[in-house]
């Protein structure tokens, strides 16, 4: 057994192993999408001149949301969610809205950003929900949605 604490647990995309806490992939998520968002605009944006502010003002909050990111700090969990889903709304409006006009490159990007936004909003809610119902780093027990058992 002696040997088996020897080698920590691999999590998918460097977790933390806490459960019920999504923060890693969510911050991991966040870099991304705000990659996509920076490197992607010259190639889907209509003006640049009016847009980049926008853009580079999300980039930086995404940035300063994921280096904020842990288990410790339920608010910025919060404030991730609501990025996140204000990103989602934002780009996918945005895809759709200028689909007629926009060249097939546009329109992908902007929804690749969409979608990295939706998979940021579904991890920050299921660690917000965990946060209201104080699940942050327990574990799950057996029988735990059995009804008892009248005797």
């Amino acid at each position: 057994m002696a040997e088996q604490e020897d080698y920590a647990r691999q999590h998918l995309l460097g977790s933390t192993g806490v459960p019920h806490y999504h923060g890693d992939l969510v911050r991991q998520v966040f870099m991304i999408a705000s990659a996509a968002m920076l490197l992607g605009l010259p190639f889907y944006g209509d003006s640049l001149r009016l847009e980049l502010p926008f853009v580079l003002v999300g980039g930086l909050v995404l940035i300063a949301l994921a280096a904020l990111t842990n288990p410790h700090a339920g608010t910025v969990m919060y404030a991730s969610a609501i990025a996140s889903g204000v990103g989602l709304a934002i780009y996918q409006t945005w895809a759709l809205f200028s689909y007629d006009e926009s060249t097939w490159t546009q329109f992908l990007l902007r929804e690749v950003v969409a979608l990295l936004f939706l998979v940021a909003f579904y991890f920050s809610m299921k660690t917000v929900r965990a946060l209201i119902f104080h699940q942050i780093g327990k574990h799950e027990e057996a029988g735990e949605f059995d009804e008892p058992q009248a005797r």
